[in-house]
C-alpha cells in the first residue's frame, strides 16, 4: 500500500470518528464519511468491507489501551506504581481524544450490537485494574470491601476527571477555581490512591 493509500484510509478513519462522535455511529452514513474525508464512496467497502466492519478498524486505530495494557503489565512494578501507571496512561487517553470516549458512551447507552467489538478494545484496561487491585488487596496496600464497585468507582474518577466538558460543568457549578492539567493528574491519583488506603508515604516512595 502507498502513501496516498495510507492518507486516504486515515482521512476515512478520522472522518467517520469525528461524525460518530458528534451524530453517532448509526445515524450516520457512508456517504457523509466519504464527503467527510474527500473520499470516493466505494472506498469504504474496498479497504473495509462495508461500514460495520470500519467501525472496528476505527476503534483499532484509535484506541491504544490494549497496547499500553500490555507495556504496562510487562513491567512487573508493584499495585502502586501499577495504578499510577494505569491512571496516567487512561487520563492522557481519553484527555488527548475525547470523541472515542464519546463514542463508547453513545454505543454503551444504546446498548449497540457493537458492544463486544468495543469491549475487545477496552476489556485489558479493565483486567489490568483489577489485577492491580487484587494483588494490592492481598498484600494488604489496598483495603476495599467489593473489587467490582471499586474498579467501578476507579475507572469512573478517570473517566470524568479526564472529560474536559463534565469536569468544567461542575467547576462553574461549583465557582471553583479549575487546576493546571499537570495538577489535575497528579490530584486524581492521589485522591484514588489514598481512597485505596494509601498513606502519602506509600505514594511518594513507588
Amino acid at each position: 500500500m502507498d502513501k496516498n493509500e495510507d492518507h486516504v484510509k486515515m482521512r476515512i478513519l478520522q472522518a467517520t470518528k469525528k461524525l460518530a462522535a458528534t451524530k453517532g455511529f448509526e445515524a450516520t452514513s457512508v456517504r457523509e464519511i466519504c464527503k467527510e474525508a474527500n473520499a470516493n464512496i466505494s472506498l469504504v467497502s474496498y479497504y473495509y468491507g462495508g461500514k460495520e466492519p470500519l467501525f472496528e478498524a476505527m476503534l483499532k486505530e484509535f484506541i491504544p489501551i490494549p497496547l499500553f495494557a500490555e507495556h504496562i503489565r510487562r513491567e512487573e512494578v508493584d499495585p502502586i506504581q501499577g495504578m499510577k501507571r494505569l491512571i496516567e496512561e487512561m487520563y492522557h487517553f481519553c484527555k488527548c481524544d475525547p470523541e472515542i470516549s464519546d463514542i463508547i458512551h453513545q454505543e454503551f447507552t444504546l446498548h449497540s450490537q457493537r458492544i463486544d467489538i468495543i469491549q475487545k478494545y477496552t476489556l485489558p484496561v479493565w483486567q489490568l485494574l483489577r489485577h492491580y487491585l487484587e494483588h494490592g488487596l492481598q498484600q494488604g496496600t489496598f483495603y476495599f470491601r467489593s473489587l467490582n464497585h471499586t474498579s467501578l468507582q476507579v475507572m469512573g474518577s478517570i473517566l470524568f476527571s479526564s472529560n474536559d466538558v463534565k469536569s468544567l460543568t461542575v467547576v462553574t457549578l461549583l465557582d471553583i477555581q479549575r487546576s493546571v492539567e499537570t495538577d489535575q493528574l497528579e490530584e486524581l491519583t492521589q485522591y484514588i490512591l489514598r481512597g485505596l488506603g494509601c498513606t502519602n508515604e506509600q505514594i511518594a516512595i513507588s
